[in-house]
């Protein structure tokens, strides 16, 4: 498996976490991150671990299959939470309680290892270095989530409104905001057929 796969077109981090899960809002979701090790794919391809971040992880799952199931466990948990939230925010419904709970949650532990890092002239915020195992990942992926839902961009954040459910979401960056389909090519040209077959119909 290639860490090649991966799409981080989205606009944000979180959302293209959010959508390593395919067809998230039908019937039939197709999993991008069946197991541990395509997870730590999915960090490596995102920026997020360097080979001795990947190392340190790859080396929970040689000598603690348990653990590494517990973290890939939870990092589900997490993305699927964060699906919702901005499903749910997108359709103008109440964002569950405990989706958000569990982003707080993370967001607060997450605070206490961040710092302030100068370069140059400028400061910029950094992971502290003792940031270790799945928090490589979940708390760069929480931070994202929590940063863009209280911003004025989470106003574009939309989900692609192909009645088969594909669920993916994405900032709209169209001049107009009318975006409505992940992609004109698949989504958004199966919908302009059906319009086009009910007119002919009609």
């Amino acid at each position: 498996m290639s860490e090649n796969k991966y799409e981080f077109d989205a606009g944000k981090l979180c959302l293209d976490f959010a959508n390593t899960m395919n067809w998230h809002a039908s019937q039939h979701p197709i999993e991008e991150l069946p197991g541990y090790t395509d997870l730590l794919m999915w960090g490596k391809a995102a920026g997020l671990l360097n080979p001795e971040g990947e190392k340190r992880l790859q080396e929970i799952a040689e000598k603690n299959p348990g653990k590494s199931d517990e973290y890939h466990r939870y990092a589900i948990q997490v993305r699927e939470a964060i699906y919702r939230i901005f499903s749910h925010h997108y359709a103008g419904q109440p964002i569950p309680s405990d989706d958000l709970a569990l982003l707080n949650s993370i967001v607060r532990e997450a605070m206490a290892h961040r710092q302030l890092v100068q370069s140059g002239n400028e400061f910029q915020w950094s992971w502290s270095p003792d940031i270790d195992g799945i928090n490589l990942i979940i708390w760069p992926v929480a931070f994202s989530a929590a940063h863009l839902l209280a911003s004025p961009t989470a106003a574009r954040v939309r989900e692609c409104e192909d009645d088969r459910g594909c669920g993916y979401l994405f900032i709209d960056q169209s001049k107009n905001h009318s975006r409505r389909w992940c992609s004109m090519e698949s989504c958004g040209n199966r919908a302009k057929a059906r319009r086009h077959y009910s007119r002919v119909q009609a």
